[in-house]
Parts: structure tokens; sequence; C-alpha cells
């Protein structure tokens, strides 16, 4: 009779989720190498003056500040590393137009984005939201994400492009 080999790792199911995130560290800027502390200055964000409505990231203390510079692509990054850094922010409406209407120039974008180490598409939307009917469009929601899938597939085989999907508090356009 065979015995039934255990399992080192447990079902993902079993697994238990603290009801908060951890909270940030009060000195996030602190930073151990050796046995001493490297204190590392903060970050100054840049927001693309074509950017219309920013999010607002005061709310989480790691950053100097918000300056509002014209950038060469992207909507955000960080000074002293633009050429480094970007981040492209998409709102649905917005998504949805650079799928169908201004589908080159939204891919050339991408193409371009590929030349950055450090580069993040967000989609200020939640996937259900991608999926649904568009009140302001009659664009066919599975030709988006189709659209959408295909883009992101080609553009990955150069070079990883992470997405991230978030839901933005509409009062003041936070995360």
């Amino acid at each position: 009779m065979k015995r039934r080999a255990t399992s080192l790792i447990k079902s993902p199911l079993a697994w238990q989720m603290a009801d908060a995130p951890v909270p940030h560290s009060c000195f996030p800027r602190l930073a151990e190498r050796g046995g001493t502390q490297l204190k590392t200055p903060r970050a100054t964000v840049l927001v693309d003056t074509r950017e219309q409505n920013p999010f607002d990231l005061s709310r989480f203390g790691w950053f100097a500040g918000v300056e509002k510079k014209a950038l060469t692509l992207g909507g955000y990054s960080i000074a002293d590393l633009e050429n480094v850094c970007v981040v492209e922010r998409k709102n649905l409406s917005d998504l949805v137009r650079s799928l169908t209407t201004d589908h080159a120039n939204f891919v050339s974008r991408l193409k371009r984005m590929i030349a950055y180490p450090h580069k993040l598409l967000v989609i200020t939307a939640a996937l259900s939201s991608v999926k649904s009917t568009y009140p302001f469009s009659r664009c066919n929601p599975n030709q988006v994400m189709q659209a959408l899938i295909a883009v992101l597939v080609s553009e990955r085989r150069n070079r990883p492009e992470p997405v991230l999907l978030v839901e933005v508090r509409r009062s003041r356009n936070q995360l």
C-alpha cells in the first residue's frame, strides 16, 4: 500500500489574510546596510503638465513633494529619474478611446515605454468595469478586452510591462 506524500506548502485556500494591510513604517527612508543606517532622500514625484486630474499622493508621506513638468512619455515619473521610470495612467474612457480610435498612438507609446527599465501602466478602473457596457461609448467591451490583451501580450514578448488595475475614490482622486 502506497503512502500519500504530504505537501510542504499549504493550499492557498488555507492561507489567512489580515483584515488590514500592514501599516507603513514611521521611518520609510532608513535602511540597514552592514550595521549602519543609510538615510535616503525622499523622492519628488513629477506629474505631466497635460495630466488633467492627477492622483493625490499627499497621503502616502513617502515623497518630498509633487512638481508639474512636461514629460516626454507617461503621466508620472520621479525627479532625476525621468529616463529610468515612467508611469502611464488611463481611466476607463481614455482606455476605451486608446484601444479603439487612437490605437496606433497608444501602441507606439507602449513600444517607447519598453526602453524604460521601470515602467507601469495604471488603469484606474476595475476589471468588471472594463468588461461591462460603457455609458459613454457604443464600443463592444469584448473588443476592448481583446485589444488590451493583444497589446499587452505583444509588448510582453520584448520586455514585460506591469499593469495595475485599481479603483479610484472619485471624491479626491485617491488610490
